[in-house]
C-alpha cells in the first residue's frame, strides 16, 4: 500500500510539471514586454491594416490559405519568422493611446522549428534581423514622415531607432539564423555619448534556447557567460536596446523577474520525436561519460522523469579554440558597461579570461546548427575534425521536416563537390544570406575538436549520437 501511495505521488508530481511546461509554452507565446508606449515596436497603426499581428491573451484568429502563402513567402521566407497554423508567433497588435502599435513579442527570436515541430524556448533558425531592419526603416520611414502627433512621433523615434540599428550593414548578421551581439553593444556607446562606428565586432551568435536557464545564469548569461547572471536585469537583452531606454528597463523589471521565474524556468527540453536504437545509445553513453562529461556533465533524470540540469562549466577560449569574432574588445565593452547608467542592474562577471560556456545537453538534437555560432550542421559534424566540417550549408528553411538529418542529427547538407554543393558554394561567395559560408567574418567552423575525438570510429560516433537523442 506504502509503494502505491509513493508511485501516486510521484504520478501527480509528474503531471503538474507537465502541465507547468505545457502552460509555459503557451504563456511564451503571449509574452511581450510593451510598456507605456516602449518596447519592441513598429511605428504605430501600420499594424491594423496587417492582420498577422494579433491580440494576445485572445482567441486565434484563422489565415486563410491564399494569406498563409503569401505570408509564408514574406514572414517565414524573407524575415524567418515563424508562421504557424494559426498565427505568426511573437506578432502582437496592441491598443495604446488610440493607436494600434505592432509589439515584437519574446517567442520570435526564441523559438523555432526542429523537424518540422515548433517548440517555444528553442532558438529560431531561420530569422534574418538584417532583412527586417532593411525593410522596417523603408516601410517606417515613409509610413512616419508626416506624422506630427506627439504621442505617435514618440514610438516612432524608437521603431526607427532599432531598425537603422538592426539594418547598419557594418555590424549586423551576415548570414540568416545569427543575430549580431552588436546590436546590445551599441546601447552602451551611446550611453556614454560615444560613436560605436568602427568600435565594435558583429559578435554574430545563433539565437540561444532557454531551458535550464536557472542553472546556466550560475555561470553567466549568453554564450559567454560574460554577464553576471545573479541579477535578473541581463535576460532582457535586446528588449532594452530596442528601446533604447533605460526607464523602460526599470519599469518593467518585476515583469521580467516573474516572466523568468513562472514561465522560462518552466520551459522543458523537447524530447527526441522518432525511434531511438537503445543499444547503441547505451554503446554511445559509455563513450560520452568517459570523456564529453568532463565539459558537459552527466545528464541524469529525476524520479519524475524529467532532466536534471546542473550549473555548466566555462571553457577558456584558449582551450575550446572556437570562433573568437564575438570576444573581441571585450575588456573595453566591460569598461563601458560598468561606467553606464545601468550598471547597478546589469553587472559583469568578473574574470580575467574569455570563453564560452560547456551547456547541458538536453534537447541537443533540435539545437542545431551547432557551437555558438551555428557554424556545423550536424553533430557527426562536430565531432569530425574542422577541415573534414561542411564550408557551405543551406539554412533556407532550416527548422523544417525536410532538413532534418535524423542519422547525423541537424541539418541536411550536400556532398562536397556535387553539383547542389558547386551551387551553393557559388552563392556563398557572393554573400547569398541563406547560404552558411564558413569564410565570413564571425562564421569559423574551427574548434571544439580534441586528441580523444581522433580515435572515434565513424560507428562511434553514432553510438554518441544515439545517446545524446535521448537527452
Amino acid at each position: 500500500m506504502k509503494y502505491l501511495i509513493v508511485i501516486f505521488s510521484l504520478s501527480l508530481f509528474s503531471q503538474t510539471k507537465f502541465e507547468k511546461a505545457q502552460k509555459a509554452q503557451t504563456d511564451f507565446l503571449n509574452l511581450h514586454f510593451f510598456e507605456k508606449g516602449r518596447g519592441m515596436t513598429i511605428s504605430p497603426n501600420i499594424s491594423k491594416y496587417l492582420s498577422f499581428f494579433r491580440t494576445p491573451y485572445s482567441k486565434e484568429y484563422k489565415i486563410s490559405d491564399n494569406k498563409r502563402s503569401f505570408y509564408k513567402k514574406v514572414l517565414q521566407d524573407r524575415y524567418g519568422l515563424n508562421v504557424l497554423k494559426d498565427q505568426v508567433a511573437g506578432l502582437f497588435n496592441i491598443k495604446y493611446k488610440g493607436m494600434d502599435v505592432g509589439v515584437l513579442g519574446c517567442v520570435a527570436c526564441h523559438g523555432g522549428k526542429a523537424a518540422g515541430r515548433f517548440y517555444a524556448g528553442l532558438g529560431n533558425k531561420t530569422i534574418d534581423v538584417y532583412k527586417v531592419g532593411v525593410d522596417a526603416k523603408l516601410i517606417q520611414g515613409a509610413w512616419g514622415s508626416l506624422r506630427k502627433d506627439p504621442e505617435f512621433k514618440k514610438i516612432h523615434k524608437v521603431a526607427m531607432n532599432f531598425s537603422k540599428v538592426i539594418s547598419d550593414k557594418s555590424i549586423s548578421n551576415l548570414t540568416r539564423g545569427l543575430i549580431p551581439d552588436s546590436v546590445i553593444k551599441t546601447y552602451f556607446y551611446k550611453d556614454a555619448g560615444l560613436s560605436y562606428k568602427g568600435k565594435i565586432s558583429r559578435a554574430q551568435v545563433k539565437v540561444p534556447h532557454l531551458w535550464g536557464l536557472k542553472q546556466k545564469r550560475k555561470t553567466g548569461i549568453f554564450w559567454g557567460a560574460e554577464f553576471d547572471g545573479t541579477n535578473i536585469g541581463w535576460e532582457f537583452g535586446a528588449e532594452l536596446f530596442a528601446s533604447d531606454s533605460e526607464e523602460h528597463l526599470r519599469a518593467v523589471l518585476p515583469k521580467l523577474k516573474e516572466s523568468v521565474e513562472n514561465i522560462v524556468y518552466n520551459i522543458q527540453a523537447p524530447e527526441y520525436p522518432f525511434e531511438i536504437n537503445e543499444s547503441l545509445a547505451r554503446a554511445g553513453k559509455v563513450l560520452f561519460d568517459n570523456k564529453c562529461s568532463k565539459c558537459h556533465g552527466v545528464h541524469n533524470r529525476g524520479t519524475d522523469g524529467y532532466p536534471i540540469y546542473h550549473q555548466p562549466k566555462f571553457i577558456k577560449a584558449s582551450i575550446v579554440k572556437t570562433d573568437t569574432d564575438r570576444l573581441k574588445d571585450y575588456f573595453e565593452y566591460k569598461a563601458l558597461v560598468e561606467a553606464s547608467t545601468v550598471s547597478d542592474i546589469l553587472p559583469m562577471n568578473q574574470r580575467r579570461d574569455v570563453g564560452y560556456v560547456a551547456p547541458n545537453l538536453w534537447g541537443i538534437w533540435s539545437r542545431f546548427p551547432y557551437l555558438h555560432n551555428g557554424s556545423v550542421p550536424t553533430l557527426f559534424d562536430l565531432m569530425r575534425s574542422p577541415d573534414k566540417r561542411p564550408k557551405v550549408f543551406n539554412m533556407f528553411d532550416a527548422g523544417e521536416a525536410h532538413r532534418f538529418d535524423k542519422n547525423r542529427v541537424g541539418l541536411t547538407t550536400n556532398k562536397w563537390g556535387s553539383s547542389k554543393f558547386k551551387q551553393e558554394y557559388r552563392l556563398a561567395r557572393k554573400g547569398n544570406r541563406n547560404i552558411y559560408y564558413t569564410d565570413r567574418e564571425g562564421h569559423s567552423n574551427s574548434g571544439h575538436y580534441y586528441k580523444f575525438m581522433k580515435l572515434y570510429s565513424d560507428q562511434d560516433i553514432l553510438s554518441i549520437i544515439e545517446y545524446l537523442k535521448s537527452l
